[in-house]
């Protein structure tokens, strides 16, 4: 097996990397995963294009953490007291509803381009980077509609990262490509007027071939539930994901092995969190809509534990050139 350094410079690269949307570090290589997990946490199958409908979303997200915890959840600061991270990045989202029938659905295509703005401080020094991180594809989605009941199921390549440095402490996203079968549903009962909704993801990694690092495959259960306040359109409720890193990491074919915050030694480098947050959103016209939210890592393991602050939102292609139309 082959062990991880020791050293302060070890951990330091251990949580550089960050999500192609949410910039939150969570195990596998360089402490990152390809998925932007956080991001599908409102409306997740009920804001998904109609048939022959194209909807836009724009994301916006703040991250920042403090604090490195290791394999058994216990903080790395007296190694990385001066350890801080502050992540601001920007994503459009393109979706289209094609309106073809498949599996009791209509099949749908989107593509996420996210940009990505890191500053990291470290015992060793100050560094940045501004590039766009990885941009996910999604060539094959089914929807429905079906009264209060949405749902999908798709297909989800994330790619590798541009700007990517062999030799850089800072790199932003992952260096390889994953494949992520996924599948998602909300429930509105009450016109609407609540929601309930739930999103299951398996990542399945692909090697990086520049550094021969494989990372694990990762479980994602992404969840939010929605009340709107009586005589209003505003809505509140809680958001939240549980990641849990199912396969061991290896490089050149051996077991990754990290050492903890108390000298013992862990094997698979193994990443955990539960995410749990607060949220407001807001309707724009009949099939728009935004949201602010927060939400706080928790039970967290080989990851860095932070906070992330989002505004999301989402109104149909066309309302941007007809805009009455959609009031």
């Amino acid at each position: 097996m082959q062990k991880a350094n020791t050293n302060v410079h070890c951990f330091l690269m251990v949580l550089i990397a960050l999500l192609c949307l949410v910039p939150a570090a969570v195990a596998t290589e360089n402490g990152g995963s390809i998925y932007p997990v956080g991001a599908d946490s409102i409306a997740i199958a009920s804001a998904q294009p109609h048939p022959g409908q194209t909807l836009i979303y724009e994301y916006t997200c703040f991250y920042e953490a403090n604090e490195l915890d290791d394999a058994k959840g216990h903080s790395m600061k007296p190694l990385l007291s001066d350890f801080h991270v502050r992540v601001f990045a920007v994503a459009i989202k393109l979706s289209h509803n094609w309106g073809v029938k498949f599996l009791g659905g209509n099949v749908g295509s989107w593509i996420a381009v996210p940009t990505t703005y890191e500053q990291l401080h470290t015992p060793a020094g100050k560094y940045t980077k501004d590039t766009i991180g990885n941009i996910n594809l999604v060539p094959f989605s089914v929807t429905n509609h079906k009264g209060i009941v949405h749902w999908l199921y798709e297909l989800q390549v994330p790619v590798a990262a541009s700007g990517y440095d062999k030799g850089s402490v800072l790199n932003i996203g992952q260096h390889n490509i994953g494949f992520d079968p996924g599948f998602a549903i909300t429930v509105t009962p009450h016109h609407g007027k609540q929601e309930v909704g739930s999103r299951f993801d398996y990542v399945i990694n692909n090697v990086d071939h520049a550094t021969h690092y494989h990372s694990g495959n990762e479980f994602f259960w992404q969840f939010d539930a929605i009340q709107e306040i009586p005589h209003s359109k505003v809505g509140v409720g809680f958001v939240g994901y549980y990641y849990q890193q199912v396969t061991n990491d290896t490089q050149h074919g051996q077991t990754v092995v990290s050492t903890n915050a108390d000298g013992t030694q862990s094997v698979g480098y193994k990443g955990r969190v539960v995410d749990l947050g607060g949220q407001v959103t807001l309707p724009i016209g009949k099939h728009g809509g935004m949201a602010f939210k927060w939400d706080h890592d928790t039970l967290v393991q080989n990851k860095a534990r932070g906070n992330a602050f989002w505004f999301q939102l989402g109104v149909p292609f066309t309302y941007l050139h007809h805009p009455a139309n959609h009031q």
